[in-house]
């Protein structure tokens, strides 16, 4: 084999280490996480966190929606929920404006990015806890909870957070 095969390889091999760790890392920040808290940071910090017990003192609203996702036909559902920004709200007032970014991640590492103006959107970026008026279930029995974001405005699912954990505002 030539030497420039070997580096190749090498190369190669680090890329797949460095994969693997970052991997074990994000799943690691998420472990142990009580799965129906959600977290709340600014810049990356944590400023606090807010069980489902308190999110639904703070009401919600019913509201339908269709995931629709390739490969399937589409669903139609009742969500019960409340703007995402309201729950984030509650735990620090103040932390988005129009030109915040804000990703939602997932207790199984999947994140989505929405923008400060979408959040600030009426009737958009809901957080739920209820799908046709049960409780969304944990990943492990099948579920897309206990916790999940829609924004209800886009057609496709891709857009959607199963198992939200944490919301980060930058």
């Amino acid at each position: 084999m030539k030497k420039s095969s070997y580096i190749l390889i090498a190369v190669i091999v680090v890329l797949a280490a460095a994969a693997a760790v970052l991997a074990w890392l994000n799943w690691r920040s998420m472990a142990g996480r009580e799965p129906a808290t959600l977290v709340i940071k600014a810049g990356g910090e944590e400023v606090g966190s807010i069980a489902l017990e308190e999110i639904e003192v703070l009401g919600g609203e019913e509201f339908t929606a269709v995931l629709r996702s390739s490969g399937k036909a589409p669903e139609e559902s009742v969500y019960t929920g409340l703007p995402l920004l309201q729950v984030v709200e509650a735990v620090q007032p103040g932390l988005i404006d129009a030109d915040s970014v804000i990703t939602v991640k997932a207790l199984d590492g999947y994140a989505v990015t929405y923008s400060g103006e979408e959040m600030l959107r009426e009737n958009h970026i809901y957080l739920v806890w209820l799908k046709d008026g049960k409780p969304l279930g944990s990943k492990s029995s099948g579920g897309m909870g206990p916790l999940l974001v829609i924004p209800r405005q886009h057609e496709f699912g891709q857009y959607w957070c199963k198992f939200a954990a944490e919301v980060d505002i930058r």
